[in-house]
């Protein structure tokens, strides 16, 4: 048998596998009791190693497709619903956060420049209305 903490690992590895391999909703109704079975197995097994575990629960997938199998077609869609509409509230609300930052930008590129439009240099000085120059064309 593996060391307990390598076995810990491979077994966190296995329930990532598991989650990544169910949606959402599979998740919360399996892996809870996923995780019971595999220690009570591991109790009345203490020499089991990894391949016994996957053999007694099954792999990643045979779990996924169990659980895809004994749902209702409604429940599946609703799900992938659910996902898409996850999806597209996060792309929207990144859409929003790149338009204010790109607002921003201009809006500050836009301010720096009537900034430095309104002030210009003359005899040492500085002039705030450049329309009182004359001969520098701001008439």
């Amino acid at each position: 048998m593996k060391s307990n903490t390598t076995m810990e690992k491979d077994l966190d590895n296995y329930y990532k596998q598991i989650a990544k391999a169910l949606p959402a909703g599979g998740r919360k109704a399996l892996l809870p009791g996923i995780r019971e079975g595999v220690e009570a197995y591991l109790a009345e097994n203490p020499d089991a190693t990894m391949d016994d575990v996957i053999a007694y629960v099954g792999t990643p997938e045979c779990i996924a497709n169990e659980y895809y199998a004994n749902q209702d077609g409604r429940e599946i869609t609703k799900e992938i619903k659910v996902g898409k509409k996850i999806l597209i509230m996060f792309l929207i609300a990144a859409v929003i956060i790149v338009l204010i930052l790109v607002i921003s930008v201009i809006f500050f590129l836009i301010g720096s420049s009537i900034i430095e439009s309104r002030f210009v240099q003359y005899d040492g000085g500085v002039v705030s209305n450049p329309d009182l120059l004359p001969g520098y064309g701001f008439n």
